[in-house]
This record gives C-alpha cells, structure tokens and sequence, in this order.
C-alpha cells in the first residue's frame, strides 16, 4: 500500500515536472520568436500569431490604452475578420477591460453569451467567438494595454493554461517595451537630423557677414537657445545708397518658430522693392503673417532704412524691444511704429525718423538678452544699456563679444531659455574698405 502510494505521488510529481517543462518549453519559443523583431508593427504582428499558435486558440488580438482618452486601440490581430475588428470602440472603464486595466487581474469569460462583461455579444456569436482570456500587458509596473484570447468553442480555462498565458503576456510586455524605446530612439535619431538640417538652413538664412559702409560700423549676432530658433536680424543692400536693418523675434521655439521665423523673412524681402516704402512694407507684412498664422503665432519686428550718404535712418518698430540709439549722454529710443505682426488685421503703422551723427551708436536687440535670469534677478535693459555705453570706444563687433559674454556670465554659464540676437550701428567718421 506504502509503495503504491509512492508511485502514485512520484507518477504526479513526474507530470507536473512534465508540464512545468512544457510551459518552459512555450515560453523558450515564445521568446525566441517575438524577440527577433524590433519594429514595433512587426513585434505586434509576430505577438498576436504566435499566441495564438501556441495556446491553440482561435484568434488573438493587442489592445494598447490610450490614456488620453481611455479607449483600448487594437493595435495587432490574428484570426478575426475585419467586420469584427471594426464592431465598435473598446474603452477600460467597462466590460472585459475594466477588470484587466483599473484592477489589474485576468478576465476570464467562458461564456462571451451569459457574461454581463462582455461587450458586442451578437458580433461574438456570427464571429463564432465562444470564450476569452485577456491579460494586462505590464511596462514598469504600469499597465500599458492587454493581450486577449478567443475560442470557436466554450471552454473552462485551466490555471495552467493561464499561468502559460500570463507568461506568454509578460514576454510581448518586454518585446513592446524594447519596441517602445527602439522607436522612440530611432525617432530622436531622425528628430536630431531634421533639427540639424534645419539648423544648417536657418544658419544660413543670417547674413554670412556685415556689410562694409563707408562711415559706418555694423556688427551683429545670433545665438540660438536651441538647434533651431525663433530670433533674426537681416541686412539688405538695396545699392550703395540704402541699408535695410532687420531684427525680429517670432513666437514659439523649436521648429515652429524657425518655420514662422523663415517665413517672416521670405515675405519681407519679397516687399522690399522701395528702400523709401519702409511703413507699407510692415503693412503688407502683417497682412499676410494674418492671414497665414495660428491665432497664438505672432511676430515682434523692427525695420529700419538707413540712407547712407545722409545718415537719416528711417524706421518702423512692429511690438519689438526698443532700439536704443545712444548720443553722448543721451538716450532715444526708437519707438515709433504700431502692434506685433500677425495679431491685428486692421492696424495702421507709423514711421519715425532720426538723422545720425558721427558718433552715434543704435543698440538693437532681442529679449534673451534682457531677460537672461540669474535666480530671480533679470538682466535687464538698464544693465544692457550701461555696458554699451562703457564700450562706445570699441569696434561694433568687440562691444558685441562683450555683451554676450556679459550676459552668459550673469546667468553663470547655464542653458539659455530664450534666443539672443544683437545687432550694433554705429556711425563714424572713419572709412571702412
């Protein structure tokens, strides 16, 4: 009796031995096969086929959550025809997928007909659909969608067959998750070489150097807070007569506002036929940022017409930082003009006018100068201002260097939140060859 006994136990613990091998076994497979694809459709694909091989069911399907608005989106299925994929939308706050999503545990349904869980009941029975077994699919302890199961015949799933499908669950978690970070760093990669393509075009949409004038000096500067920006200053030449002096800061950083910042500059030269039509110019200009903008894109803008041999510089400032020209002890700023570009359809804009003389310095500028913090504390205009003006014996392009290493040491050398552009004008009695 004692020896049949123990051949009975050993008969058992042998079968379970056997079934634990074979639930290795599957997963083994399971992994084997579903790692060999990094393509996320492709991992989705080889996920819904090779579960439902391997658990010998009818079809099987990959929901994933989107958790803006709660719907389960199939993202993968095997065995089901497109009349029932495309029944209706699935969402986790009912049914089936309340159970697997909000609570975290296996649905079970052996009967899609008497189960209240089970959404789309007459879709189910012409599909010829009898049983499901779903499980959530776990990425870093968050449940990111489920894996469901689907039989033509009724059944009572075993805790075996549950305990291979969990496993077999947790094995496509880790192959989406590889797939995840595949494409996301695959993603960045084709990210960073479209920023730096854009980067290259935006950099060379600047002036590659300042125009040479006699008697005057002219230095200016871009720096970008990021690959791509938002800030710009232009020179146009009309003839040895006229200089256009451009500077302007579009809103929105990135490649939003490198696209607004490019289109800017394209449709304000495409109006600079007349060095003398300097307020038409901004008019037409904001026309068209009006009609081809979002509601929230905007552009500050100054424009300014220098007549060479008279020195008068002829001037619009569409909402941008005031230009600061700079006569002895005296500042003017150049405020005259009207709104930001792109906001007010109906607006008018005035011009103004100053005449330079030898000596006089115009400071133009954007505000990531101004507005480069340090803790709570701005650098501010009035910093700006007295750094020039100790400077005003200086070349353009040194009074330039020096404002911008000011500026990077006030903020104490950190990552710059905003563009910085500066441009310096200065007239002067020397001849410049």
């Amino acid at each position: 009796m004692i020896s049949g006994d123990r051949d009975t136990k050993t008969t058992e613990r042998e079968k379970q031995l056997q079934q634990r091998v074979n639930e290795l076994t599957t997963l083994y497979e399971v992994s084997k096969i579903l790692t060999s694809a990094m393509n996320m459709n492709r991992a989705l694909e080889l996920i819904v086929k090779t579960t439902a091989e391997m658990m010998g069911m009818k079809a099987c399907g990959v929901r994933l959550l989107d958790k803006r608005t709660g719907e389960m989106i199939l993202k993968a299925v095997y065995g089901l025809s497109q009349d029932y994929i495309h029944k209706g939308r699935v969402f986790m706050w009912k049914g089936v997928y309340k159970d697997v999503i909000l609570k975290g545990q296996v649905a079970v349904v052996n009967d899609v007909v008497t189960d209240p869980r089970f959404d789309y009941t007459e879709e189910a029975i012409s599909e010829g659909i009898k049983s499901m077994l779903s499980v959530g699919l776990i990425v870093g302890n968050e449940i990111i969608g489920a894996l469901s199961v689907y039989t033509d015949r009724h059944q009572t799933f075993t805790n075996d067959q549950i305990r291979i499908f969990k496993g077999i669950a947790n094995e496509a978690a880790t192959v989406i998750e590889k797939a995840m970070f595949y494409e996301e760093r695959m993603e960045k990669q084709q990210m960073d070489q479209e920023l730096a393509l854009a980067a290259k075009i935006q950099s060379n949409l600047m002036p590659k150097e300042n125009p040479k004038i006699s008697g005057y000096e002219i230095a200016a500067k871009n720096i970008p807070s990021r690959m791509v920006g938002g800030d710009f200053y232009d020179f146009i030449v009309f003839d040895d007569s006229h200089l256009g002096i451009v500077i302007a800061d579009v809103s929105g950083k990135g490649i939003p506002g490198a696209i607004l910042m490019a289109s800017t500059r394209a449709t304000l030269r495409a109006y600079l036929e007349d060095p003398h039509s300097v307020r038409d110019v901004i008019r037409r200009l904001n026309l068209i940022l009006c009609r081809d903008t979002r509601l929230e894109q905007f552009v500050t803008l100054f424009y300014g017409m220098l007549d060479i041999p008279e020195g008068t510089f002829t001037y619009v400032n569409a909402g941008h930082n005031f230009p600061v020209l700079l006569r002895g002890h005296e500042r003017i700023e150049l405020r005259t003009g009207g709104p930001i570009l792109g906001i007010l359809n109906e607006t008018s804009y005035e011009a103004g006018s100053v005449n330079l003389i030898e000596g006089d310095t115009i400071l133009f500028y954007t505000d990531g100068i101004t507005e480069a913090e340090r803790y709570d504390e701005y650098f501010g205009v009035e910093h700006l201002l007295q750094i020039v003006e100790s400077s005003l014996s200086r070349s353009t392009d040194s009074i330039v260097e020096k404002v911008l290493k000011e500026v990077e040491e006030f903020s104490l050398n950190s990552l710059q939140d905003d563009d910085r552009t500066i441009v310096i004008l200065k007239k002067s009695s020397s001849l410049i060859i």
